[in-house]
């Protein structure tokens, strides 16, 4: 067989991997942002919120991070650069770490019920949720959809990838700051005893 021939069908195998690779955690993002639309469905009514002129950076991040994740090409070579060999030894540990997180935010999401809202807010009837996943972390939302793009950066390899890490971590450095304020101002001493006993977002550390 023209070695040609031989050097285009391998590099044929490898793109097609490659698309396989790249759509399966597309896939996973997409049922995770399912869920999240279904089970916003019922929430309760908000009674206290975060000005919208804050938000709006929060709102602009939230759109940038999972383009510069999942298209960075659309920013120019630069952003497009791996920096990493995108084999077996990076993709299936960040798959698998793209998939506990979304899990993870999954549980946190279940167990906090009526009262999610994606802006910072009070809800009627709003409860301190301390069960599930809140057992160890405030955030555990934050925590999972941050090990998401962590997962999905180390699998696709992209420096995009990091840059959205970057994103995410900033904006839930920001939004745990304005719920914390808004919950101690709500719940007082119950939430101080919460805080005292927990870590904002990562087990341990922080």
């Amino acid at each position: 067989m023209d070695a040609a021939v031989v050097a285009a069908a391998g590099e044929a195998d490898a793109e097609a991997m490659s698309d396989w690779r790249y759509w399966l955690i597309v896939a996973l993002w997409v049922v995770w942002g399912g869920y999240w639309i279904v089970s916003a469905i019922g929430i309760k009514r908000a009674v206290q919120k975060e000005p919208l002129l804050s938000r709006l950076p929060v709102l602009i991040g939230l759109v940038l991070a999972p383009c510069l994740l999942l298209a960075p090409s659309w920013f120019g070579k630069l952003v497009d650069r791996s920096f990493t060999w995108q084999t077996d030894v990076t993709y299936f540990p960040g798959l698998v770490i793209t998939l506990c997180g979304l899990s993870f935010a999954i549980w946190a999401r279940h167990a906090l019920g009526a009262n999610w809202s994606g802006r910072v807010v009070i809800k009627e009837d709003h409860e301190l949720v301390t069960a599930g996943p809140y057992r160890w972390v405030r955030h555990p939302i934050y925590t999972g959809a941050l090990l998401g793009f962590i997962g999905s950066a180390l699998a696709l390899g992209r420096a995009g990838g990091v840059c959205a890490v970057a994103i995410m971590l900033m904006i839930f450095a920001r939004k745990i700051s304005l719920e914390e304020k808004m919950l101690e101002q709500h719940f007082g001493e119950r939430y101080a005893a919460y805080k005292r006993s927990t870590h904002a977002l990562i087990p341990l550390i922080w």
